[in-house]
């Protein structure tokens, strides 16, 4: 075999493998492939939260007392200061948090050193130290 002919051959086979490939991707271009996919999304609840929701029933209360709330009313005589944000451990006449079901030991932060307050953070930040 000359290096004419050679060159013939080499030439012969790869139009072949190039139609072969052309002819694969023609096919696969005609082929539809049908997937069903299922998705189940799960979703978040207020009610789910630390303190529940709001009385609006969609946002969530970041205390117990809801100040983040829409339309959230502290009650008379409450007077914050420039940049003051409320928290629920006010010390004063107020409502007070109702105690949970099983005692404060039952809750995500345990108790404060009184063995009665519930910590509201790991770190007990709202415990009266005396």
């Amino acid at each position: 075999m000359n290096i004419k002919n050679l060159s013939i051959y080499m030439d012969n086979t790869i139009i072949i493998v190039l139609g072969i490939i052309l002819l694969t991707l023609i096919i696969l271009n005609h082929i539809t492939i049908i997937t069903t996919t299922t998705t189940t999304t799960e979703q978040a609840n207020c009610s789910q939260t630390a303190f529940g929701c709001c009385p609006d029933g969609v946002n969530s209360k970041i205390n117990f007392y809801g100040t983040n709330c829409p339309r959230y009313n502290p009650g008379p005589g409450y007077q914050p200061g420039p940049g003051y944000y409320p928290t629920p451990y006010i010390l004063g006449p107020g409502p007070r948090p109702p105690k949970p079901i099983g005692g404060c030991a039952g809750t995500r932060y345990g108790c404060c050193p009184n063995n009665q307050t519930p910590k509201i953070d790991q770190q007990g930040s709202n415990c009266i130290v005396k």
